[in-house]
Order: structure tokens, then sequence, then C-alpha cells
């Protein structure tokens, strides 16, 4: 990566390369696309279904139109490219350390995987029957199909991890035993048991915790809920309990949450979903009491609230005097937060909090106990499931140093590139983001299977075509630059800054590459405009290539799909050189397409569906000497052709 990062990538817990990847689905090469979502996520398959996408969050592309649909081409990508080669997973070099994991989530493994690349022998005690945590057991299976959580922890497993499942650690071992037999210990438990409100008539028969609720819908088994289902809770737990409540055959069901709509802490589209599912929303009511009759539930009594949060922000409800509302219902499910179960502790010897957490020190993440660490919710508490991975991959680093005496590395400090510019933002085309295909509601309601369809790979280039390649385009080379004013006066997004020497903001910078196409002292280079692959896709012609195409990153795809195939028949086999921009060709690569053997050369952009809004000026002029040059050297200039997709 470049020395500045996007805001999607800093957005990331694990700074996932986001325009690498994206990058590498525009140009087809969904392998590295896959090998860049995997180089700091052990856990690439479930996250391209149920990442919250905080990268989204953080698009510049927002400022345009809207974010790119990154979640969403993550998942056409490890889909594409398919399971992963896990052959050579495991290291080779074996430290002779061991270290024991008590925990099987997205924590958990993440630091297992780690220590074991390594070379650390790595067991990792899970009291559930299989691996994944929240992933496997809370999760609804239409939202994750079991099969990607399955792809990512195989290749954990690959990497020489030990899994010893059905243990309970505190019961069918403790604490103490796992610190005599290994090296160093890290407790990654999460928090696995539901929260409860403290209501009048909560322990009565059809008050349920959401988390059991969750599990048993995931592995199939029964559960005895009423026709007319009342959900407490405002966040996305309560959302999959909902929709999951909904597929159980609940002819009602309806959420009460203190929250007002616009500060619920569910993210929007889970709840736009859910409404879409039929899940009625009951806004600004605090559960009062659980009424019943005959030890039946008959409905919740709940207060009006007048405000949720207080001038700091702080959660501090207030009610209206005397307003109260009556919810029938026969069946409440309670998913107002998560708690750690710390049974495992009974005899540890770790120091626990006034709540009964662990004692951890969050830089170090050491216990009160030497050579035990702590990682994930336990820790952190409640987030987003790559934050987990975050924790992991840092306590990885701080046990091998534990284990190896060195000290641990400093996390790096990284520049961020600021917003676009509102010139910038006025010369970007409008590009409208693809929407993710999915089960009608009223069919997806019915069953548990999984309802986004995902992307066709027209789709999926178009999508990904739309990034803006933060922080991959122009640098100027200082020792070159004669400050000659050809950048400014062809950038179509006016981004270079001359004073003295030329200067490209990563800010405004497209990354379209005209400027270093232009550039008379070859002082400005691109990243994202790989020169290396350029000459060796020109050094294979030969005379057997009857078409060198040399087209933006956007427009490469339809043409080869056959717009201009077409209008050349006799020319059976076609190279493809993809560029930034057309913009960016150089006048060198047309004719060393022609001296290595080339019948033909097109060169080719879509200015409808362009995400460049670059000049035909610069390029027709390009054009016309390169036409000139070879009708001197004997070759028809009519050879050399120039096609506008739009205009076909």
């Amino acid at each position: 990566m470049s020395k500045y990062i996007p805001p999607c990538a800093n957005a990331c817990p694990v700074n996932t390369d986001v325009r690498g990847y994206l990058a590498a689905i525009a140009r087809q090469d969904y392998a590295e696309a896959c090998r860049l979502i995997s180089a700091n996520n052990p856990f690439p398959s479930v996250c391209a279904w149920v990442c919250p996408h905080p990268c989204e969050d953080s698009c510049r592309r927002a400022a345009v139109d809207s974010a790119l649909s990154i979640r969403n081409l993550k998942r056409f990508a490890v889909e594409t490219a398919g399971p992963p080669d896990n052959r050579d997973a495991a290291p080779v070099n074996k430290t002779g350390k061991k270290v024991a994991v008590v925990g099987a989530g997205p924590g958990g493994l993440t630091a297992a995987y780690d220590l074991a690349r390594q070379g650390h022998a790595v067991v990792v005690y899970e009291k559930n029957n299989g691996l994944g945590g929240h992933f496997l057991t809370s999760l609804p299976v239409y939202r994750l199909p079991r099969e990607m959580l399955k792809r990512d922890t195989d290749k954990i497993l690959a990497a020489g991890v030990e899994v010893r499942t059905g243990v309970e650690v505190g019961k069918d071992i403790t604490i103490a035993r796992l610190r005599d037999q290994y090296d160093a210990l890290v407790i990654s438990v999460g928090l696995s048991s539901s929260k409860s409100l403290p209501l009048p008539g909560a322990g009565r028969p059809g008050v349920i915790m959401a988390l059991p609720f969750l599990h048993k819908a995931n592995i199939g088994e029964k559960q005895a809920i009423g026709s007319s289902v009342l959900v407490i809770g405002g966040g996305d737990v309560a959302m999959d309990v909902a929709r999951t409540a909904v597929r159980l055959g609940a002819a009602q069901v309806k959420t009460i949450c203190l929250e007002f709509r616009d500060q619920m802490p569910a993210h929007e589209w889970e709840v736009e979903e859910a409404l879409d599912e039929g899940v009625v929303l009951i806004n600004g009511y605090g559960p009062v009491e659980i009424l019943s009759c005959d030890d039946q539930i008959t409905g919740l009594k709940a207060q009006k609230v007048k405000s949720v949060f207080d001038r700091e922000g702080r959660f501090s409800p207030v009610f209206q005097p005397g307003e109260f509302l009556i919810i029938p219902c026969d069946t409440v499910i309670q998913a107002v937060g998560q708690a750690p179960d710390n049974s495992f502790l009974n005899g540890s010897g770790l120091a626990v909090n006034s709540r009964g957490g662990i004692v951890t020190d969050k830089d170090t993440m050491t216990t009160s106990v030497p050579g035990v660490f702590t990682c994930g919710e336990i820790v952190n508490g409640p987030g987003p499931a790559i934050a987990a991975v975050a924790s992991g991959h840092r306590v990885a680093e701080l046990v091998n140093s534990f284990l190896s005496g060195a000290p641990a590395a400093c996390p790096e400090i990284i520049e961020i590139i600021g917003p676009l510019p509102a010139k910038v933002i006025k010369l970007i085309p409008v590009q409208s983001r693809r929407k993710m295909p999915a089960s009608a509601p009223a069919v997806r309601k019915n069953n548990f299977l999984p309802y986004e369809l995902g992307f066709d790979e027209k789709s999926a280039l178009y999508e990904a075509g739309r990034c803006l390649s933060c922080g991959l385009g122009a640098q100027v080379d200082p020792e070159k630059c004669a400050a000659c004013l050809t950048c400014l006066r062809v950038c179509p997004y006016q981004a270079p800054v001359v004073g003295g020497l030329a200067g490209i903001p990563p800010e405004g910078c497209q990354a379209c590459g005209v400027c270093a196409a232009f550039c008379p002292a070859d002082a400005i280079s691109v990243e994202n405009l790989d020169m290396g692959i350029i000459k060796n896709t020109l050094d294979a012609v030969s005379g057997e290539t009857g078409l060198v195409i040399f087209a933006g990153r956007d427009t490469y795809h339809d043409v080869l799909a056959g717009a201009l195939q077409n209008k050349a028949p006799d020319l059976k086999t076609a190279t493809a050189i993809v560029l930034p921009t057309a913009g960016a060709l150089r006048l060198e690569w047309i004719l060393g397409a022609f001296e290595n053997g080339a019948a033909a050369v097109a060169i080719v952009q879509d200015k409808k569906g362009s995400r460049h809004a670059v000049s035909d000026q610069f390029l027709k002029a390009l054009i016309t000497r390169a036409q000139n040059l070879l009708e001197a050297a004997g070759i028809p200039g009519a050879n050399l052709s120039y096609h506008i997709l739009e205009e076909d």
C-alpha cells in the first residue's frame, strides 16, 4: 500500500486493502482479490456475508453519489475464486512452544491461526461442538450459510491448529491445569450469555433469551413460541430474533425498544429488512411488566419515553409520567445485550473486577497471571466480529513476543487521505450503486435459505469500476519535473498544484493516468498503472495476435464481450491492455504493439458509463500522430481505430 491509505481501509479494524482488491476485481483477477481480502482476515468468506462493512461508511465515493458496495464485491470475489488452497498453510519451522486458546470464536481462532503460522503448537478449547463462536451459534443461517464458515475454519485448521470441541473450560479442564500444560494461554470466550431485564413476570414460561433462541433455531431444534411474539431490544440481534421468529411461523412479530427510530443501535439495513418481512416496530417505549393470566403470557406493559440520552449523550432514559401502552403477545424474547459466561473462572486465580470480568491491561492484553492473555469481546465489549479478528491479531503478536523474548512491534502510524475537494466532486460523473439482488420478502420469510443472491459478473465489474482508487494516483519525481504545467493543462480533475514544481495532492487525484501519459519529462508515475504488466503484455504480442485493445478499466469487459469483435470478425484473437482510462495511453505502447506484429490496434472508451470524465481532444491528437507515424512506416493508418461505445 502507498504512503497514504484511504478512509475505507482505515475504517476496517484489520486495515483490509479495499482499493487493492476492488482494482483486482475490476481487472478480473479474482485470485489476487481473494489474496488481498485474506491477507489480514482469516474469515474472508464469513465477512463477505455478514460484516457490517464500516469501510462503506467511510467511502469517499459517497460524496459524489453513494458508497461502493464493498462487502457485496468481497462476496463476489471469494465465491468466484472458490475455496482457497490450504496445502501450504502450515509452517515449516516449529518453535517448540505450546499455546492454549480458550474459545473458538473469531478472536480466538484468529489468534490461534497467527500463532500456529509463527511455528507454535496451538490447541483451541471450545465448549460447543463446532467452531466459529457467534458465527456458528447466533448468526441466522439465512444470513450466513454454514459452508462459508467451514471454508474459513478449514483454512485455520490447515495451518496446524488443533481443536478440542465439546470441552468446557472450568468444568472439564481448569484454567490452572492449562497454565501448567502450556507456555501461554489466551482467553477469548466472547459474550456468550444473554442479558435480561429484571421485569415483573420475567420468570414465567414463554419468556425466552435471544442467544439460546437463535442457537436452537440454527440447529433446527423446535421451539415453543406462540403466534404473537414480542421482541425487546433495538439492536442487530433483536432484528435477527424478530426475523427468525417470522420464519418459525409466528403470525405476528413486534419489537419494542427505548430508542426512537433514528437512535436505534441496529444498522439501518437490518431494520429495513425486518420491516419488509412484516416485523412491526414500537419505538420510544420501555418495558415495565410482563403480563399474564394463569401463568400464560398475555402482553407487555410499557411506558412512553420522553428522552433516551442526556445532554452529554449518555444513556439516561426519562419516561413520560402516567403514559403507558399494553402490547398483546403470548411470547416475549429478550434481546437487550450480551454478557460473558464467567463460570470458567472458578479456581483460575485470575483477578476479576467489580462486574465479574477479567482484569486486563488493554495495552498489553495481559491479566494478573503471567502468561495469560485475553482478546476479543471479553476485553473490548460488544462490537463487530472484524474487531474481534483485529484483537486476535494483536494478542498473537504479544504472545509471540512473550514466548520469544523479543519486544512486540508498535502499531504503524499511517496517514489517511482527506475528503474529496468540492471542485473534484463536481467533475466526477455520477454512477448509481448496484444493489444486491435478493429474494422477495414474501418468499424469503417462509424459509431459512440465504436471501441475498449475489452479484453477477457484469454487476460486479461495473460496481468495482466505481472505486475512486483513492491514493493510487499520480506521484511526481522532483528530479525530473520541469514545472511545465502540462499536468495541470490535461488533468480532467484540476488536481495538480504547480508552485515551482508540480504537486498532485492525493485528496484530489483520481488515478486516471492522463497526466503521466502526457508529461513530456516522464516525471509522473501512477501507482494504479502497472508499467510492468503493460510491458510484459506488449512483449508477448506476436504475428499471431490479430487485435490489441487498449481500453479503460470500466470499458474493456463490454468490448471483449462482443461490441468491438463484431466490428472486426476477421480478427480472431485479441489481447487486451487495461488502463485506468483510455486517456492514459502512450504513443510508444501503440507503436510497440504494431512493431511486435499486431495486425490492428483499437482504442476504446465508454463515455456513457466511464468513471473518468476524460476529454477526447488529447487522445484524438495522440491517435492522429500515431496514424501518421504508421503511414510513414508503411502501415495503413486505418489499422489503428478509436471507438466510443456510446456512439456505436
